[in-house]
C-alpha cells in the first residue's frame, strides 16, 4: 500500500495484510527505505491535530505512541472503545518509539527515534521539560530508567549504520543529565526494547546476526555497563516490548505467532498467552495486574487481564495510526 521512501530507516514491515508478513531488515523483512517504522511521516488524519490534556489529575492514564505521526494519544479508564481524553503533538517529537513511565515522579519517557533523543515529559503536560542526548547519535527505539538514578535507551542501530544495535546511558538530572556512555550490543544485527529490574537487572531483546530473536541481560550501575549474557533457553521469533510484572518476572513480547511470554528466570518455559494483531510495545498496571499492548496491524491499544490473558477492551489511536509504543501510569499527578 505505501511505495514512498525517506532514508535511513528501520524499514519495519506496516503489518497492513497479515500480523506474519511484517518482518524487520536481519530477519528478512521488506526492505527500502521506509519510515523507520514502516510509513511516512505525513499527516494522513485529513486534518492538523493540536496538543490538549483534558484526563484527570489522579488515577490511572495510559499513554499510546503513533511512530507514522509525531502524537502520543492518552486515555483514562480501562479501554473500552473510547477516544483520548488528551493529545501530545510537540514540535520536538518525530516517529515516536517506546515508551515509558516512571511512577515515583509520573513523568513520561519517550525514545523519540525521529530526532534521536529521550524526551521527557511531566504528567499533564504537552511540551518535554528534558531532553537526552546521546553525543554518538543513535535512533533509540525503547528506554527505562533504574532505582539508581540511571536513565538506560535502547538503540535500533546508528543512522549511519557504523554501529548496530547499543544501549546508552545518562544519569538523570536537569538539562539532559549527564551522559555515561553508548555500549554496543553483543552478536547484534538490530536492537529493540529495555526493561530494567528493581535489583538493577538490565534485559534487552534484539535480532542477532543469525536473524534469530534473542534475550540479553546486563548491568549497568550508575549507567556504566559490564558484560552482556543471552539468556540461555530463549528464542523469540520477532522480538519486541519488555515489561517487569510485580514479582519480577520478565513479560516478552513475540510478534509472531503474536504472544506475551512470561519467564520466570532462569526458567527458559514461558508462561503464554496469545494477543490479537502485531503486538510492539507493552506496559503493565502493577497495582490491577493489567497488561497492555500497543497493536500495530489493528492500530489500537489492547488492554488484557494478567496474567490470564483475557481481552478487557481496545481503544482506537485515529485514523492511520500505527501504534507503537504503550506506558501507564497507575498513580495520581505529583
Amino acid at each position: 500500500m505505501i511505495s514512498a521512501c525517506s532514508g535511513g530507516s528501520l524499514a519495519i514491515e506496516p503489518h497492513w495484510t497479515s500480523p506474519q508478513s511484517g518482518a524487520h531488515l536481519s530477519s528478512g523483512g521488506v526492505q527500502g527505505a521506509l519510515s523507520p517504522f514502516g510509513l511516512l511521516n505525513i499527516n494522513r488524519y485529513g486534518h492538523q491535530l493540536k496538543s490538549f490534556y483534558a484526563c484527570p489529575a489522579m488515577g490511572p492514564i495510559k499513554y499510546l505512541s503513533d511512530s507514522s505521526h509525531p502524537y502520543i494519544f492518552v486515555y483514562a479508564g480501562k479501554f473500552a472503545g473510547q477516544t483520548w481524553c488528551g493529545l501530545i503533538m510537540s514540535a520536538s517529537l518525530n516517529e515516536p518509539g517506546g515508551l515509558y513511565v516512571k511512577t515515583t515522579t509520573h513523568d513520561l519517557y519517550v525514545a523519540n527515534w525521529g530526532f534521536n533523543k529521550i524526551l521527557v515529559f511531566h504528567r499533564g503536560q504537552t511540551e518535554p521539560y528534558n531532553v537526552y542526548t546521546d553525543p554518538t547519535l543513535q535512533n533509540p527505539i525503547g528506554v527505562t530508567t533504574a532505582n539508581d538514578g540511571t536513565v538506560i535507551a535502547s538503540n535500533a542501530y546508528q543512522p549511519n549504520h557504523t554501529e548496530n544495535g547499543s544501549i546508552s546511558t545518562w544519569i538523570e538530572g536537569p538539562n539532559g543529565g549527564t551522559f555515561v556512555g553508548n555500549f554496543s550490543m553483543t552478536n547484534d544485527s538490530e536492537g529493540y526494547f529495555v526493561t530494567v529490574q528493581k535489583n538493577g537487572k538490565v534485559y534487552y531483546d534484539d535480532v542477532d546476526l543469525s536473524g534469530s530473536g534473542a534475550l540479553w541481560s546486563l548491568s549497568c550501575p550508575a549507567g556504566h555497563c559490564g558484560i552482556q549474557t543471552q539468556v540461555a533457553g530463549v528464542s523469540l521469533k520477532i522480538p519486541r516490548g519488555l515489561a517487569s510484572d510485580g514479582a519480577e518476572d520478565l513479560i516478552v513480547i513475540d510478534t509472531e505467532p503474536g504472544r506475551a511470554e512470561t519467564f520466570e528466570l532462569p526458567n527458559p518455559n514461558p508462561v503464554i498467552f496469545p494477543l490479537a494483531g502485531f503486538p510492539d510495545g507493552v506496559a503493565i498496571n502493577e497495582l490491577d495486574h493489567h497488561l497492555f499492548v500497543a497493536d500495530s496491524f489493528n492500530q489500537v491499544g489492547a488492554e488484557y487481564l494478567y496474567p490470564s490473558g483475557v481481552l478487557v477492551g481496545t481503544v482506537q489511536c485515529g485514523t492511520a495510526c500505527v501504534p507503537f509504543g504503550i506506558a501507564v501510569d497507575p498513580g495520581h499527578a505529583r
